[in-house]
């Protein structure tokens, strides 16, 4: 892969990273939620880029899994939480998802959104990212 294709990935990473912490700040927490997840999946993304996987998935298990493969340590991170987290790319976003999953707007907490946001932040730390 051309570097700049993995950094662009990186900073598409880093900055739904910043997009998180914004709207945190200003009580969006679905949305803060949603990037979350994203600036997770770019991270693992550019990562596996870097690595020359082309991933075209959105489970951050399955993203995980296939970095840690290839010398990415996220032994720290468990299943369940990378579960959580890539539900957020479709919970906050679409009503009938968050139906299936027995989730309202009301779940959107200060704190689940933080707890998302932790999350991303531990994986994007893994990459040095921060």
């Amino acid at each position: 892969m051309a570097v700049g294709e993995v950094r662009e990935w990186y900073e598409a990473a880093v900055e739904d990273l910043r997009e998180a912490v914004f709207l945190i700040d200003n009580g969006w927490y679905p949305d803060a939620c949603f990037h979350a997840q994203q600036a997770a999946e770019k991270a693992l993304k550019a990562f596996l880029r870097a690595s020359g996987i082309v991933a075209r998935t959105h489970r951050l298990s399955q993203l995980a899994r296939a970095a840690e493969h290839h010398g990415l340590d996220l032994s720290g991170i468990r299943e369940e939480e990378l579960e959580l987290l890539t539900e957020q790319y479709m919970a906050p976003r679409y009503p009938n998802f968050r139906q299936e999953r027995g989730l309202s707007l009301a779940d959107y907490t200060e704190e689940f959104a933080r707890r998302c946001l932790s999350l991303a932040k531990d994986i994007l730390r893994e990459r040095g990212l921060l």
